[in-house]
């Protein structure tokens, strides 16, 4: 496992790490929600819902719970290449269940190397504005993101 490399480039932020398992397993777990729901969302923020329609122009909803908070979000893959790339557009929904108008949404890109049996996530998001990225980094998503990724590394030990 290795710690996440960040950059950002202005409306782009890019997250890369590395992880003890071979590339299909990884691109798997990605695409299936019998196994998101064992890693994705962060501590305290479990992975309450999770639907998925994983194939060009399906839909991915997923809400995080807490005891006293619910965080929505939908998904919407714009281009799969099993097991090398997954771009989706993302969305946060308001409470009504529709897009949010107060919240950006992202293109998010996943793309997945392998070599010596270790996977690499390079993970993309790009946002309108610059501004709208910088809103997304000050609410945590990074921090976020690499705390799904531990989940994710300590479940693929489960599974591989």
């Amino acid at each position: 496992m290795s710690e996440p490399y960040t950059e950002k480039k202005g409306d782009v932020m890019i997250v890369k790490r590395t992880f003890d398992a071979p590339r299909e397993l990884v691109f798997d777990v990605h695409s299936n929600c019998r196994h998101l729901i064992n890693w994705y969302g962060g501590e305290g923020w479990p992975l309450a819902k999770c639907e998925m329609d994983f194939r060009e122009g399906g839909r991915w909803s997923y809400c995080f719970k807490m005891p006293d908070e619910e965080a929505c979000g939908m998904a919407i893959f714009k281009e799969i290449n099993r097991p090398t790339k997954i771009v989706y557009k993302d969305h946060f929904l308001d409470e009504d269940g529709e897009i949010s108008k107060e919240l950006p949404s992202g293109l998010i890109t996943l793309e997945f190397t392998e070599k010596n049996g270790k996977t690499t996530i390079v993970n993309r998001w790009k946002y309108p504005t610059e501004s709208d990225l910088d809103l997304m980094l000050e609410m945590g998503a990074v921090e976020g993101l690499t705390d799904i990724w531990d989940r994710l590394q300590e479940y693929l030990v489960t599974i591989k």
